[in-house]
């Protein structure tokens, strides 16, 4: 009779600490995001992943042009010969501002080896302009767009939009590595001491 209680307790722990884990996405930290078994819980809890075809790594990026904040337009055929690193992003997404300011001190880090961080916002160019202007100032190219930015995104491998969304790609213009989440400074210093020559 003892025992039940227990074992109530038990389940009632595992329970509690199992929510926390999936509310906090411990286990896309600890399992990787694009892990089968992420994969397998998010499906039994109802949530639907987000579709990232990784198949995008090792094709040629495609090219784009989308309004930038000071009036110009962003290419991607511009920045050939540079490391890119392309960021999704947008003001309502807390990963996203999470992982800005390390985006900011690595630009400055290493824009003297043709590293250059390339921003598109999947917003309106007014929630662009206020974050930017209020909450953190950039040192790298902003481009912005609800419906354009987002069929970008989607051409690059992430359909469902799901943020933050980055990606490197080589001088050539090959996409080299995709992330999808908060990427951390020490994965971006992994990543472009790996692919700078």
């Amino acid at each position: 009779m003892k025992k039940l209680p227990i074992f109530i307790a038990i389940i009632a722990i595992l329970a509690i600490s199992s929510a926390y884990a999936i509310k906090n996405d411990i286990h896309k930290k600890v399992f990787g995001g694009d892990s089968k078994l992420v994969y397998f819980i998010e499906e039994t809890l109802g949530h639907k992943p987000p579709l990232i075809d990784k198949n995008i790594v090792g094709q040629a990026a495609p090219d784009f042009s989308l309004a930038q904040l000071d009036g110009g337009r962003m290419n991607l055929a511009d920045y050939k010969g540079k490391l890119v690193i392309l960021n999704f992003w947008a003001s309502w997404c807390p990963p996203c501002r999470a992982e800005m300011p390390a985006f900011v001190g690595i630009q400055e880090k290493y824009k003297a080896q043709s590293v250059q961080f390339l921003g598109v916002a999947i917003e309106d160019k007014e929630n662009v302009d206020k974050f930017l202007n209020n909450e953190i100032a950039i040192n790298y190219p902003t481009s912005y767009g609800v419906e354009e930015a987002y069929e970008v995104s989607a051409r690059y491998g992430n359909p469902d939009g799901a943020l933050p969304y980055t990606l490197v790609i080589s001088p050539e213009q090959i996409v080299l590595e995709s992330f999808n989440g908060q990427v951390s400074e020490e994965m971006l210093e992994e990543v472009i001491t790996k692919h700078l020559k």
